[in-house]
């Protein structure tokens, strides 16, 4: 196995990388509900698919983050990804963006109806430890 530096394994690393962004996600985010007046709305999530550091990150021992806007449809599912804001920009997006597809909320309802949430904005974050 290839080791990193200070006896660290990578793939070690990688784990606890993976637990890090995790672990740094907090459950609840915030969206909107309705075309002109927009209402907010607390989404609750019930599945993180964790990010994977990147190795070329890994090999620049590059700290970073992604924040992606998206969308969510009335079964919980994550619809419509894209990146808002990178740093640094190209390193860390296809992690972001593979792992928030496959996230999973609650589903959305609002007056006891089910719907659809708009602009749900998560930041992950990506740091060497």
């Amino acid at each position: 196995m290839k080791k990193f530096n200070k006896n660290i394994s990578v793939k070690t690393l990688i784990i606890s990388l993976a637990l890090f962004i995790f672990a740094s996600s907090s459950f609840s985010d915030v969206g909107y509900v309705g075309e002109d007046d927009k209402i907010e709305l607390d989404v609750n999530r019930i599945y993180t698919q964790p990010a994977k550091f990147p190795r070329k990150a890994l090999r620049l021992a590059k700290d970073g983050y992604v924040l992606i806007e998206f969308d969510i449809d009335t079964d919980g599912s994550v619809i419509d990804p894209y990146v808002v804001e990178s740093e640094p920009a190209g390193l860390f997006e296809r992690a972001a963006m593979k792992s928030i597809r496959k996230w999973l909320y609650e589903p959305p309802v609002y007056e006891g109806v089910s719907v659809k949430v708009n602009d749900v904005q998560v930041k992950l974050t990506f740091k060497v430890q």
